[in-house]
């Protein structure tokens, strides 16, 4: 292998192992993150997002030129990002992509600009950048190593500058974020991006890393809304056939945009989804006339995964019609209990998610534009959810915005606020409102020892938490839930209601709420089966 520059082979042959590495190394980078509940997810949210690189590139030939290498490994990772850590890894490897679009090769200098433009992407992706994190591991690295470059630099120095600089950043975030110092850890989104750049160089060396990253994962599976009871009308179905296809752009000289070709796609159907790259980019469409479709994208390049289906067909043999509405409302949820709420409350599409099982930015875009109506409001639910939210708004074709609920009980509280007759924008403000007038604590357990401020916590010890604090831990999960209740329910308080998860029994549910009711005659309270996994309780106060 050539070692002074690398080419489209060898990038491709880089994300694997890069992916690999992470893949080996994720539940390491799940123990560094701050809190020792079980929801440390930072290196399985990485190791997902990099796999669906991986699993893009994989589809190329070994001697595929470099900027379409590049521009799989940054689709797959884009539409494969899972969680915040997962979202900013995916706009680093978007922006390290660009920089390449018009080159065959990558020497130290263009490696350089490469990490710069991806440092600037990342940063531009999150509203409110927090230093000692995975950003600026990469920009630190990324402006050591354009100070330090030469004409003579070769691509492995290069890569090792880069990695010392991110080393030393990495050891000095404990002093950047005191959580991070309480807890004696380093940021993991950061440790995750080093284990990827160190795979990558072991791929560029032409070594081999055993095991192989995956998306495979049970927890990422969708569940929509039941349309049995709904009537069958075709003649709702204005355009017949669901058209979906890859194009990957082998014209040189063509020069069509992905806003050229939606503005074409728009004049013939609906649904029209058009994402990707300069060089990938994936069509969706429902269309009387497919074949003018294929016809008009043979043009731009090479066709691939094309899919023809006839709903009228569908419809027919499911029975079922689905529902045309102004708005419609997808919701993250986990546990079944939950979910049978959210149908209750109105929600069209389900996604089974949230700690340790984050949706990808596809899961969401593919829910966005599955539900049959004009707009979309999402709830994620998670803090970890909300960029990936956001950015499959960005990539939809529908209007749709993301209602910034991190947890179930905001999620319940938003939708009792929604109204279908009201429009977009009016539900969406008073949404937001209702999540800030509800409070939310969160019972589970400890993963590892730590130090969270002024409490020291073991491994096995239950944990109340208010509103994303570690507020109360005992050995007893009663005395938990007590004092943490007692924390939070202040005078003006009037309806407390309690998700039991999947471990918690209902007599036990049933005789702690009776207790809990006695403490606190003036308020009322309410008891629902959740469940969700790992928390023993979700609870709202209101």
């Amino acid at each position: 292998m050539n070692k002074t520059y690398i080419d489209g082979s060898t990038l491709r042959a880089m994300v694997l192992t890069g992916a690999s590495k992470l893949e080996i190394e994720k539940s390491k980078i799940d123990s560094l993150n701050v809190f020792p509940v079980p929801d440390g997810d930072t290196g399985t949210n990485m190791s997902l997002t990099l796999a669906s690189a991986a699993k893009e590139v994989e589809k190329l030939p070994k001697d595929i030129p470099l900027s379409q290498a590049a521009d799989a490994m940054a689709y797959g990772a884009l539409m494969g990002a899972r969680g915040n850590s997962g979202v900013i890894l995916s706009q680093l490897l978007g922006g390290f992509s660009k920089a390449l679009s018009n080159a065959d090769k990558i020497n130290a200098h263009l490696l350089a600009k490469a990490f710069s433009q991806g440092v600037d992407a990342a940063y531009k992706a999150v509203v409110k950048p927090v230093e000692g994190t995975i950003l600026t591991v990469a920009r630190e690295a990324s402006e050591t190593l354009n100070s330090k470059i030469t004409d003579e630099t070769e691509i492995t120095k290069a890569f090792e500058i880069y990695l010392d600089q991110g080393y030393n950043t990495l050891s000095k975030t404990p002093e950047m974020l005191p959580v991070l110092k309480q807890a004696g850890v380093v940021d993991a989104g950061g440790q995750g991006l080093l284990t990827v750049i160190e795979g990558m160089l072991a791929g560029f060396k032409g070594e081999t890393i055993q095991g192989k990253a995956t998306i495979e994962q049970k927890s990422y599976t969708t569940q929509t809304f039941p349309v049995s009871n709904f009537i069958i009308n075709n003649n709702e179905i204005q355009f017949q056939y669901c058209t979906e296809l890859i194009i990957k752009k082998i014209i040189d000289t063509n020069t069509t945009t992905q806003e050229q070709i939606r503005a074409f796609l728009e004049e013939k159907g609906d649904c029209v989804l058009v994402v990707g790259s300069d060089n990938i980019t994936k069509i969706h469409i429902h269309t009387n006339n497919p074949g003018l479709v294929l016809e008009y994208c043979c043009r731009l390049g090479s066709l691939h995964d094309i899919k023809i289906e006839n709903m009228r067909e569908q419809s027919r043999e499911l029975m079922i019609a689905v529902p045309n509405k102004n708005i419609g409302v997808i919701g993250v949820s986990a546990g079944e209990g939950i979910n049978e709420i959210f149908r209750s409350l109105g929600v069209d599409f389900i996604i089974m998610g949230g700690q340790t099982m984050n949706p990808s930015t596809e899961n969401i875009l593919s829910a966005i534009e599955d539900v049959n109506a004009r707009e979309i409001l999402i709830l994620p639910n998670n803090k970890n959810i909300i960029l990936a939210a956001q950015q499959a708004v960005k990539l939809s074709s529908k209007s749709a915005k993301v209602v910034t609920t991190k947890t179930i009980p905001q999620g319940i509280s938003a939708l009792m606020a929604f109204n279908g007759e009201l429009d977009l924008n009016i539900n969406y403000k008073k949404m937001q409102e209702a999540i800030s007038n509800i409070k939310t604590c969160e019972i589970t357990y400890a993963v590892r020892d730590a130090q969270h401020g002024d409490l020291f916590i073991k491994a096995g010890q239950n944990i109340g938490i208010i509103e994303g604090e570690i507020a109360y831990i005992s050995d007893d999960i009663e005395d938990v839930i007590l004092n943490t209740l007692q924390k939070i329910i202040e005078n003006k308080d009037e309806l407390v209601t309690l998700y039991y998860g999947e471990d918690v029994k209902e007599a036990q549910a049933e005789e702690l709420l009776q207790r809990i009711s006695k403490l606190y005659p003036n308020v009322d309270f309410e008891l629902h089966y959740g469940g969700q996994p790992l928390y023993y309780y979700l609870i709202s106060i209101e």
